[in-house]
């Protein structure tokens, strides 16, 4: 007897015609034997997902025209992605992703791959550079650490281990991760962390547009910078993103004592190794 293997339509795909069909059901889904019976519902709010991600934000009539589904299906979709925060109502009346949705895609399925050859080389580079390193990556609203050479440096007054959270506009690390993402997730992220800024980015920072212009100027150079006060001196910091997919998936960044290592002298002599370890290259 031969098993046929079930076939799952989208709900957009009912009772329409096949030149009607939108782009988001070109194909069905179709189930292997045995396999559970899709939750509707949930692709439905997945598919949904999709259009106001490939349009931007959307009206309920828009919505339900695109999607071929009934306006009532669609506020409840809407209704459901909003209380987990997913999707916002603007004052226009239209629908729009949030933050959190938008972060459900921002590089973290190539993420582990990318930084495994990185953080192997950050290790066999250690020695080589002197000064401790971190790789951090996003893990709103701070930057973890995922690891670090503090503890194979003799320069490090500080110990920065794995698991530590640390702010995003006061490290070099934050500052190079805002700097080369996309515009749109670059000004969700800043429209969330700008009204809790540290106190200590204040009198950098006297506006948005100051830091939009530190911003761009990041990118221009290619890395970012911080200073931080210690005990006895000042700290510096530069950092690069290590890219994925055209989007920054964790930094790169070597921290210094600005007595003994200016900015220009990092410029000349850690950069060039940062960027090779960030290319997953021993230094």
């Amino acid at each position: 007897v031969e098993v046929v293997p079930r076939v799952y339509y989208p709900a957009c795909c009912f009772s329409v015609g096949p030149a009607l069909l939108p782009a988001t059901c070109f194909l069905p889904h179709r189930m292997p034997p045995g396999h559970p019976t899709p939750v509707r519902v949930l692709l439905r709010g997945l598919e949904l997902i999709q259009v106001l991600n490939r349009h931007g934000s959307l009206t309920t009539a828009s919505l339900s025209q695109k999607l071929r589904l009934a306006r009532t299906t669609v506020n409840r979709c809407l209704a459901t992605l909003e209380a987990s925060g997913f999707v916002e109502r603007l004052p226009s009346r239209k629908y729009a992703l949030t933050l959190k949705a938008c972060l459900l895609s921002h590089g973290f399925d190539a993420a582990t791959e990318r930084i495994e050859p990185v953080r192997a080389a950050l290790h066999a580079s250690a020695a080589k550079v002197q000064w401790p390193m971190s790789l951090m990556r996003l893990q709103f609203p701070q930057m973890f650490i995922e690891d670090s050479t503090d503890r194979e440096s003799g320069f490090a007054v500080e110990y920065f281990e794995r698991g530590m959270l640390v702010p995003v506009l006061t490290t070099a690390s934050g500052r190079a991760l805002l700097a080369f993402s996309g515009a749109r997730v670059r000004e969700l992220l800043i429209d969330h962390l700008w009204p809790n800024r540290p106190e200590e980015t204040h009198a950098s920072w006297a506006d948005r547009a100051s830091l939009d212009r530190e911003l761009a100027t990041t990118r221009e150079r290619g890395y970012a910078r911080s200073t931080r006060p210690l005990r006895l001196t000042e700290q510096g910091s530069i950092a690069v993103p290590i890219m994925a997919d055209g989007e920054p998936v964790a930094a790169l960044a070597v921290r210094f004592a600005l007595s003994a290592v200016s900015f220009e002298d990092a410029r000349k002599r850690l950069l060039p190794a940062l960027q090779d370890i960030a290319l997953g290259k021993v230094a």
